[in-house]
């Protein structure tokens, strides 16, 4: 359908628009949700204020744990920094989330154990993928075994499709081969067949 061209009975997209911008209840509506939206951010950057402090007094100067997770400069000094509030808990879910993903680095690898721990007793959907994503990142071909076993955890839902990706990198053939094994699976079976047919 052509730009501005309207469905029979229908309006524009920009006479829409121009009719919202007069509206009073939708200006409402939506100067409540940005007012909302504002208080939610405040609340996330407050609880995370003390893990930016820290990571100030160790000369990594970052606004928020998401300014890592988005780098692709390492930074080795952040990562004890990252595990102890990690560990530590108490953090809204958003904020354990980014301190899990800001640990899904190779380096952490020594780590990895303790990345399975907090990840089988994560409460929050965020942090829980979050902590898939560090396990998938730092893996190594001893965790193999470990990454199958919590690959089967049902308790997990769907973050364990964060692991797929780690089992075939590190798995060989025999990753391969829980990769095949899932191409029907309901849950996992599109994104087995895709990490099969990736070169990575």
């Amino acid at each position: 359908m052509a730009r501005g061209k309207k469905r029979s009975g229908g309006k524009t997209a920009a006479e829409l628009m121009a009719e919202l911008s007069q509206d009073e209840d939708y200006l409402r509506m939506k100067a409540a949700q940005e007012k909302e939206l504002q208080a939610r951010a405040e609340v996330l950057r407050r609880a995370e204020q003390p893990i930016v402090d820290d990571l100030a007094r160790a000369g990594v100067e970052v606004s928020s744990v998401w300014d890592l997770v988005n780098t692709s400069e390492p930074y080795p000094d952040a990562l004890p920094i990252l595990l102890d509030h990690l560990q530590r808990g108490g953090y809204p879910d958003r904020v354990m989330e980014s301190l899990a993903r800001a640990l899904a680095v190779r380096p952490a690898a020594s780590v990895w154990e303790t990345f399975r721990d907090l990840y089988l007793r994560a409460e929050g959907r965020g942090e829980e993928g979050g902590l898939a994503v560090a396990l998938a990142a730092s893996a190594t071909e001893e965790h193999l075994g470990a990454l199958i076993d919590l690959l089967g955890d049902e308790s997990k839902g769907d973050t364990r499709g964060h692991l797929m990706r780690a089992i075939k990198r590190v798995g060989g053939k025999r990753g391969r081969k829980v990769l095949e094994s899932l191409t029907s699976h309901p849950l996992f079976g599109e994104q087995a067949r895709i990490h099969l047919k990736s070169r990575r």
